[in-house]
Order: structure tokens, then C-alpha cells, then sequence
């Protein structure tokens, strides 16, 4: 998969730029604060269907105007195809697939897949396990479509079930009875997550191996696998983790109605993270936790790549900045042969002659 071109009209403080790219590697450089992540946010919309880093769509928006656009066009094993977002201020953003305006956001992912990587994923291994539940959910969903509606269904039914657990207006019978309709449903999409969670992440420790051990020259082991709050092992049948979660919600009805929340979930799962036997999160250093977030965002890739039968494009945000030579050099090394665009002050790091470079100054390609 590759991108063709971006257009953006009044997003964030660019006005009106259409920029191209180029099979290989695509170096967007410039002073800091000129627009270079606002390019990069804009091709990621159409990975993820939301900001990378705004809270709001409106945030988006040029400051003094109604709306912005992004436009994206892009080559795939199936041929070419085009996606647009319109935000506006005062009604939710749309999607358009050839044109063609979407019903909903969950229809245009997987449509374009990127693997994005900026200086906060560098600390993915030592942030919160939502950080590494979202980089789970972000990936999967390029993926398989059918997870993005299971984690939708899965929100509801969380958000429906907690609101029951507060209600003050009911009595504990009626509530024991909704909240026992909610656990049979909700047992089921946690057995379907769970599973697919399972296949992804076994995937993702073998390729975090290979290329961990290609950084540290084979010296250290890590291993990722899924700490998942049903507790079972991982070869559990998708029945077995049902019957457990629902026991789970019928066990702890009392506890659940006293915190007023639900306590057991697949939001409450995490990536357990290991190097040489010991928890990352607590002993890995530094340098261990930036070549095993550099691993996972490699092995992201391959994993879409085994998936869909081709490379996703690779969106670095100034993330090489951030890096020793050592592994700076092995990023450059191990992405070639795949369309990459990244951004950076300093354009002289490239050095091999093979790269497209795209000056911005103040929102405009000069």
C-alpha cells in the first residue's frame, strides 16, 4: 500500500496544500511548529478515524474557519481508491470512501492502514495498560473489521450496565435482574475479544523477538503475552472464557453494586511484557524499553503485512530524533522497500540519496 497525495484545506494551520509522495522513504522537514505532524495527523484520520492527539474534532479546524478537509488518495493490491473527512463545527465529522459518504466511521478503517510512531509510543512499555490496550484496539481494527464492532457493542453494553449499577431509583431486585441480562451479553463479547486478542499477540511476541534480538545482537529475550483479567491460560477455548466472566459477574454482584462500576472486563486487560524473565514496566532500561517499542511498531507492520498481503505505509513523527545512532540506523535499515513518510528539523540525518523531501514552512510546501 502506498499514499499518492494528501490534499488538507483548513486543517490545523495549513489552508489549502496538496502534497505527493513517492514509493520509499518521504522526509517532511522544517522548523518546529511549522505543520509537519499536522500532515502526518491528517493521513492517520483515515487510519484510525480520529486525531492521533486531539481530544475534539473541532481542534482540527483553522482557527477563524468552519471546517477543514483532508483528501487521500493511495495505491492497494486492489487498485486505487480515495478517502475524504469533512469536519465541521457544528455537526460530526463524515467520511467519504471514493466519494461516497460513509454511514458511519467504522466503515472507512481498514480501508488505508498505517503504522504510526511519535515520541510518546516510545514509552508505551512503562505507561498505563490502557496505552498498550489502545495499541492493541488501534492495530486489530485495521485489521478485522468485525473487532471494531465488537469493541462498540462491548462500550455500550459497559456504559448501559454501569449506569444500572448507580441507579438509586430501583429496587435490588430489579437491578440483580438488568444487571443479569447485561453479564450474559457482556461474557460473550469479552470471550470474542479475548480471542482475537490472543491470536494478535501471539503474533505480535514472535516478530518483537526477531527484531529485539536483531538490536541487541541476540543478548536478551523478551516475550509479550496477554494478561488478560479472565486469568485462564492461553490456549482457553472462547467458551471457557464466556462461562468465566460470566461467573465472574454473577459472583460479584454485590461488590459490583457497591463500587457502582464494573470491575471485570476486557477493559481491564493488559500486554504483559517481559525481558530475560523480568517485568519491562519495573527493570527493563531505557534503552530496553525504546528497541521493545521500536520492536512492536516493526512488528505491527509485518503482522499487516502477513494479514492483507502487503506493507502498511510507516508514519514517523519526528521519532528518530529521539533515538541513539544504533537504533536510528536500524529503523532506517529495516523499513527499506516500504513507503514511509517522517518528519524531522533535521533533514542532513539523511544521508543514502533515495529520499523524497518535502520543506514546510508556516502550513505551505516550499
Amino acid at each position: 500500500m502506498i499514499i499518492k497525495s494528501i490534499e488538507l484545506i483548513d486543517f490545523r494551520n495549513i489552508e489549502n496544500e496538496k502534497i505527493e509522495f513517492k514509493e520509499g522513504v518521504n522526509v517532511i522537514y522544517g522548523d518546529n511548529a511549522q505543520g509537519k505532524t499536522n500532515i502526518l495527523e491528517g493521513i492517520y484520520l483515515f487510519a484510525r478515524g480520529k486525531s492521533f492527539r486531539a481530544s475534539k474534532d473541532k481542534e482540527l479546524i483553522k482557527f477563524g474557519k468552519n471546517r477543514a478537509y483532508s483528501l487521500l488518495k493511495y495505491e492497494n493490491n486492489s487498485g486505487k481508491g480515495s478517502l475524504g473527512v469533512e469536519i465541521s463545527l457544528n455537526k460530526p465529522k463524515s467520511f467519504y470512501r471514493n466519494n461516497i459518504k460513509a454511514s458511519k466511521t467504522s466503515e472507512i478503517i481498514g480501508e488505508f492502514r498505517g503504522v504510526l510512531f511519535c515520541p510518546s509510543h516510545l514509552g508505551i512499555i512503562s505507561d498505563s495498560p490502557s496505552v498498550r490496550r489502545s495499541f492493541l484496539d488501534v492495530a486489530i481494527s485495521q485489521l478485522r473489521p468485525i473487532y471494531i464492532k465488537l469493541l462498540s457493542k462491548y462500550n455500550n453494553y459497559i456504559t448501559n450496565r454501569n449506569a444500572v449499577l448507580k441507579r438509586e431509583d430501583a429496587n435490588e431486585d430489579k437491578i440483580r435482574e438488568l444487571m443479569d441480562i447485561y453479564s450474559e451479553e457482556l461474557s460473550l463479547i469479552c470471550a470474542e475479544i479475548s480471542v482475537i486478542r490472543e491470536e494478535y499477540i501471539k503474533k505480535l511476541d514472535f516478530w518483537v523477538k526477531r527484531f529485539f534480538e536483531e538490536m541487541t545482537d541476540g543478548k536478551e529475550i523478551p516475550e509479550i503475552t496477554y494478561d488478560a483479567n479472565h486469568s485462564l491460560n492461553e490456549n482457553a477455548t472462547k467458551e471457557e472464557i464466556r462461562q468465566k466472566y460470566l461467573n465472574l459477574y454473577l459472583e460479584n454482584r454485590e461488590r459490583e453494586i457497591k463500587y457502582g462500576s464494573t470491575l471485570y472486563g476486557i477493559h481491564k486487560d493488559d500486554l504483559k511484557i517481559t525481558v530475560n524473565g523480568k517485568e519491562a514496566r519495573l527493570y527493563a532500561s531505557q534503552g530496553q524499553q525504546r528497541s521493545l517499542a521500536l520492536s512492536m511498531k516493526m512488528a505491527e507492520g509485518e503482522i499487516s503485512r502477513e494479514f492483507t498481503g502487503e506493507y502498511p505505509v510507516f508514519l514517523l513523527d519526528d521519532v528518530l530524533s529521539e533515538l541513539d545512532e544504533k537504533r536510528k540506523n536500524y529503523v532506517m535499515s529495516t523499513i527499506d522497500k516500504r513507503q514511509v513518510i517522517i518528519t524531522t528539523c533535521e533533514p542532513s540525518v539523511f544521508k543514502s540519496n533515495n529520499e523524497s523531501f518535502i520543506k514546510i514552512k508556516e502550513g505551505k510546501r516550499v
